[in-house]
């Protein structure tokens, strides 16, 4: 498993390269946890927008916010 982050325009892209389905956890002012999107709506967690994991060709991807480093970033699958 690799994870690599971008700042981009609208905040950080994270990119985790797996064949594995993950969930991905930003730990910053507040945690967020990103799901795949198809369970992305499952999230027992109350949000106003509920952005999900975009599948890639080797992995995931998902636009946060907020400026994150990797030491904030923890991946679970």
């Amino acid at each position: 498993m690799e994870i690599q982050t971008r700042e981009v325009e609208e905040g950080t892209e994270i990119n985790v390269r797996t064949n594995d389905e993950i969930a991905v956890v930003v730990n910053t002012d507040e945690e967020r946890i990103y799901l795949p999107e198809a369970r992305g709506s499952d999230s027992t967690y109350y949000v106003e927008e509920v952005e999900s994991l975009v599948e890639t060709e080797d992995g995931y991807k998902v636009v946060h916010t907020e400026e994150v480093d990797r030491s904030s970033i923890e991946v679970l699958g």
